[in-house]
This record gives structure tokens, sequence and C-alpha cells, in this order.
């Protein structure tokens, strides 16, 4: 699972964001990225797709949420 951050309103939401995580998954299947990293990473996912084995991923969910217009 790659987790982009900053995640979460404040500490405290961040937190139980990481708690929640920690509940699905083990540590070791975590990856959090800087979200200026995970740029490049959705950009080449369609590469992906042809270049890795397909049993290399089981999901690709992208989720953009904003409360507040993005410039």
């Amino acid at each position: 699972m790659i987790i982009e951050k900053p995640f979460g309103h404040d500490a405290d939401s961040s937190q139980k964001l990481s708690d929640h995580l920690a509940s699905l998954f083990k540590e070791e299947e975590l990856y959090r990225i800087d979200h200026y990293l995970g740029k490049e990473m959705v950009q080449n996912l369609m590469t992906l797709r042809y270049v890795v084995p397909q049993e290399i991923f089981v999901c690709v969910l992208l989720q953009f949420t904003y409360d507040s217009p993005v410039s």
C-alpha cells in the first residue's frame, strides 16, 4: 500500500489514520511517500501496466479528495 503523506487534518487525525492502517496492513506492506514524489508514480502507472507482470499489482486505486479548491 502506497500512502501519500502528509495525510490527516492534524496530528490527531493523522495518528488515527496510521492506527487504522496498522490494523489492516503489516508495517512492511506500507510505503509512505512525499506527495511530490507520488506525482511521478501516478504519471508512470500506464507504463507500469505494460512493463510489470500483472501478478504484481492486485489493485490500483487513486483517490483525490479536497475540501477546498486546489490551484
